[in-house]
């Protein structure tokens, strides 16, 4: 006869039998795991940049050469010793960037290109060489050069080679009243007024601009200045612009008939 069982005596299970008591299942398990994951992923990206005696990729560097022509090949005007110097290094002093420029020229005269480097009081540009003027003029029809009359290019020759000059000197030079004359080289930024000179009443005194100097490609005034002879070649073509024939040689003009103005630049000398 089998007799009830006492609920009280029902056998206690075994503990190590129960789910997460043990060490390698339990529910502390998944958080170790997880937590190694972290430090492993951690481990990983780290990896590259906490590698020891392991040097920086160097940054490049263009050639100075190379990049004094890339900045004025970009630019639309005349560059400054100043604005090359900020963007090109301290290093970069003018005397430094005019032996660059010369070395420049030198290789691309060697190397027969259409380019050169000119120095206009200090600034610097990239231009095609005089010999292609007449092909390059094509691409500007619709632009019109600085024309100026016979009696403002010899009023302009005069303060070139005489700088500074008062009016009344010009005057005293061509024979003739210069007031038409001195307010459009005056208007077209070619001269500029001066202070005033110590003699003749303290007349105001007129020199020649740097636009002048970029017009005829000139450093230096008055060590740049062209003869007298090519100058007169210019003034009796009525144009700022250097006629030059396709052989890169000044195109000869014939004289003009006289206008009752009309001065030799024999008398500048």
């Amino acid at each position: 006869m089998n007799l009830p069982q006492d609920p009280s005596q029902d056998p206690v299970p075994d503990d190590s039998e129960k789910p997460g008591l043990d060490g390698d299942a339990g529910p502390e398990a998944p958080q170790e795991e997880a937590a190694a994951g972290v430090e492993s992923s951690l481990a990983v990206s780290e990896g590259p940049e906490a590698a020891e005696g392991e040097e920086p990729e160097s940054v490049w560097t263009p050639e100075p050469d190379k990049l004094l022509c890339a900045l004025l090949f970009a630019s639309q005007d005349f560059l400054s010793g100043r604005t090359l110097k900020e963007i090109m290094g301290d290093d970069w002093d003018l005397p430094s960037i005019r032996r660059l420029v010369k070395s420049i020229n030198k290789n691309f005269e060697e190397q027969g290109t259409a380019f050169e480097v000119v120095e206009v009081d200090g600034t610097f540009r990239i231009r095609t060489r005089t010999q292609y003027y007449p092909w390059v003029r094509k691409l500007f029809k619709d632009s019109n050069p600085r024309r100026l009359s016979q009696a403002s290019l010899e009023t302009l020759a005069i303060i070139a080679y005489k700088q500074p000059i008062t009016k009344a000197e010009i005057e005293s030079i061509r024979g003739v009243n210069v007031d038409g004359c001195m307010k459009s080289l005056l208007e077209k930024k070619l001269v500029d007024v001066n202070a005033r000179a110590d003699n003749l009443g303290g007349a105001f005194s007129y020199s020649t601009t740097r636009e002048f100097m970029r017009y005829f490609g000139i450093s230096r005034v008055p060590d740049d200045l062209p003869r007298l002879s090519e100058f007169e070649a210019i003034v009796n073509a009525q144009a700022l612009i250097p006629q030059i024939a396709s052989d890169g040689t000044f195109v000869e003009m014939s004289q003009p008939e006289p206008d009752g103005e009309q001065m030799s630049l024999d008398q500048l000398e």
